[in-house]
């Protein structure tokens, strides 16, 4: 349940920072944060801990998937009996692969 936890704070708090950034210093302003070393990690860090806490902890993301259709039946509508781990290690693994984009697309932007 703490991978759960974890996973869904992370992308909260990704969240947060990329909107909070947009919202502080504009579209543009996003773009020179990006450039700059720290504010890139701020941003990009929470997507590869999300990504590889998918991967991590795939297992426990299954349980808690099959757990929470079990209490909400209408979630078999969207996931069927729930998620397998190996859908979570996917979905894992493109999160990352979108993470690592963003870093290749900042490092080429700020050239």
């Amino acid at each position: 349940m703490r991978a759960w936890w974890a996973y869904w704070l992370t992308l909260i708090f990704g969240s947060i920072a990329w909107v909070g950034v947009v919202i502080a210093v504009g579209r543009e302003g996003l773009k020179t944060a990006l450039g700059q070393p720290v504010w890139a990690t701020i941003l990009i860090a929470p997507i590869f801990l999300a990504g590889l806490n998918l991967v991590v902890f795939r297992s426990s993301h299954e349980v808690v998937c099959r757990l929470e259709v079990e209490r909400h039946p209408w979630l078999s509508h969207l996931v069927g009996r729930g998620y397998s781990a190996r859908t979570f290690a996917l979905t894992g693994l493109v999160v990352l692969a979108f993470g690592v984009a963003l870093v290749i697309g900042v490092i080429g932007g700020s050239r």
